[in-house]
């Protein structure tokens, strides 16, 4: 419903500035100037009314989607993203990333399986392009040998935090496998080339950790961690990671961000690394 008034005020608010505009002429300068003034530039009046059209039919085109988010109905974003996906073939980022976002809220990780599998029979590049969110089902399954071969898939996919990030989930995924050699290499490089941050920080809790044996992986995230503690404050921290939400991605890590705050902002961080363990 308020989507709807806002719609209407919006169309009332344009039409009448454009009524402003129409008779400002003949307001200053008379109504034979304001003639020819018009004579010379109708096209303006037809863009505008062309603008006005196009704003319009896109809203009713819309209304069942924009009805769905305005009142959290998910089955029916869900009903509507999926007509679109499924039977009209219209794989957008933004039909895609609905979608996956509208399955997550509504605890179905098997659809965003499924959406991934239909594709990369269908559009292997939309799958490429959004391989943070498709790997969430990955990630949440714990199980490090599918994590590891989905994301190894990715490794040379996106750029700057995406790659980042999905680099970080496949060293993630070899530390559930004991890989720790193949873990700390990707970890180290993450550490020295990120900007102190929220990939940084994860990184760094993670080699000290499971640092372990290696002397040169502790010192980089005691480095990293100290760098970070020295860029930004824990208040500037928690809205950093706050922020960070907004994408599904970092969202189902809430927990273990929890950790590395601690960790990162205590005089005892072998402690909280123990307990993560």
């Amino acid at each position: 419903m308020k989507l709807k008034v806002i719609f209407i005020i919006f169309n009332a608010l344009v039409a009448l500035s454009f009524l402003f505009v129409f008779f400002m002429p003949a307001f200053f300068l008379g109504w034979e100037y304001a003639r020819v003034f018009w004579t010379n530039n109708w096209y303006l009046a037809a863009i505008f009314v062309a603008i006005l059209i196009v704003l319009n039919s896109y809203f009713f085109s819309n209304r069942r989607l924009f009805s769905a988010l305005e009142e959290e109905d998910w089955d029916a974003v869900i009903s509507v993203m999926e007509d679109r996906i499924y039977r009209k073939h219209r794989y957008s980022t933004g039909n895609v990333r609905l979608l996956v976002n509208a399955y997550v809220v509504t605890s179905r990780s098997e659809k965003v399986q499924q959406l991934e599998d239909h594709l990369r029979d269908a559009r292997y590049g939309v799958v490429r392009k959004n391989a943070l969110i498709f790997g969430i089902p990955h990630l949440l399954s714990n199980d490090g040998a599918e994590m590891a071969r989905y994301y190894g898939e990715f490794l040379d996919t996106g750029r700057g935090e995406d790659r980042q990030w999905i680099r970080w989930n496949y060293a993630f995924a070899q530390m559930l496998q004991k890989n720790l050699d193949e873990a700390r290499s990707v970890l180290e490089q993450l550490c020295t080339q990120s900007k102190p941050g929220v990939i940084a920080a994860v990184s760094a809790y993670l080699l000290s950790a499971y640092g372990g044996d290696s002397p040169e992986a502790l010192q980089i995230s005691a480095q990293t961690r100290s760098a970070i503690r020295n860029a930004m404050s824990r208040n500037e921290w928690n809205k950093t990671v706050e922020k960070a939400r907004g994408d599904l991605h970092v969202l189902v890590l809430s927990k273990l961000l929890q950790d590395v705050e601690e960790w990162l902002y205590t005089d005892q961080p072998d402690q909280s690394a123990t307990a993560a363990e």
